[in-house]
């Protein structure tokens, strides 16, 4: 039974700082500027939604968006707000613009 406390009280500390961060305003829109000028910049769509910046299980950064109609993707961002990584999670996502394909294309 003490051993059943004793992880259980583990738990709830260990659990207690892994909360949620919360982004300032100049974050958000920094991150949000990163992403949507990264998929501007390197792919062919015609419209993006992106969501609220939030904080991955590893302590990153990430954004949910969707580009034209319902393409879904997950944009990864640095601390400097370049970006680490794309999951593209939908097979008819739109191809990189020409002169992209091997390199990242920016402004």
């Amino acid at each position: 039974m003490k051993f059943y406390r004793g992880a259980f009280l583990a738990l709830v500390i260990l659990f207690s700082g892994c909360q949620a961060e919360t982004y300032d305003e100049e974050s958000i829109q920094k991150a949000t500027e990163a992403a949507e000028s990264y998929m501007v910049n390197n792919f062919l769509i015609e419209e993006i939604t992106l969501g609220a910046p939030y904080q991955t299980e590893m302590g990153g950064m990430a954004i949910d968006g969707t580009v034209n109609q319902g393409e879904d993707f997950t944009i990864n961002l640095e601390e400097d707000f370049t970006v680490a990584g794309l999951a593209i999670r939908s097979d008819n996502f739109p191809p990189r613009k020409k002169g992209c394909e091997e390199r990242v294309c920016y402004d």
